[in-house]
């Protein structure tokens, strides 16, 4: 029997449950999420990344900021009755897959130096997130909702040099270079 290293494939696991959560508590709480993105991260814009790709719905969404603008809108949604909460991610599953467990895109080589592709820090990952998304006020609380939609999200995320570099464990490890957001 041969034995593999799964570090990196915990070391997925962990960092999508972390991003999930983090992304989709901004969402609800109306924060934003554009720094998230590598399009706005000076390291892979100096080293030519080109910007995240993120479609909605079928449509290109040009930038990050643009995203904002359509969560922004969702939030403007028809009101419960009770005049709570306008809108609210639930996330229901969520998986991650490694993609690249080599991924150098950006790095400097002091961080290729000290990180190999099997610690569970140089990759490229593959997030796939599912639930439900109220308008209106959360089922959670069992309290009325104008709509409910079905969403799937996809991520494609990579490592934040700059926090790797700083070897800082509050900077968000992982940014967006893809996303695919599907209501339905």
């Amino acid at each position: 029997m041969t034995y593999v290293d799964d570090t990196n494939t915990r070391q997925a696991a962990d960092a999508a449950s972390k991003f999930v959560s983090w992304y989709y508590s901004q969402i609800n709480e109306g924060k934003g999420v554009s720094q998230s993105y590598v399009t706005n991260n000076d390291t892979y814009k100096n080293a030519g990344h080109p910007p995240a790709d993120i479609c909605v719905n079928g449509l290109v969404c040009p930038t990050p900021e643009e995203w904002e603008k359509i969560l922004a809108q969702q939030r403007e949604a028809p009101k419960a009755t009770n005049d709570k909460k306008h809108v609210s991610y639930v996330v229901d599953t969520f998986d991650a897959h490694v993609i690249n467990a080599d991924y150098r895109f950006g790095a400097t080589q002091n961080l290729i130096d000290i990180h190999g592709p099997n610690d569970g820090v140089r990759m490229m990952i593959m997030v796939n997130v599912s639930g439900t998304v109220y308008f209106g006020v959360s089922k959670r609380s069992n309290e009325e909702y104008s709509v409910k939609q079905h969403f799937n999200d996809v991520f494609i995320l990579v490592p934040n040099w700059d926090s790797l570099a700083k070897q800082s464990k509050y900077g968000k490890r992982f940014l967006i270079a893809s996303q695919t957001y599907r209501a339905y």
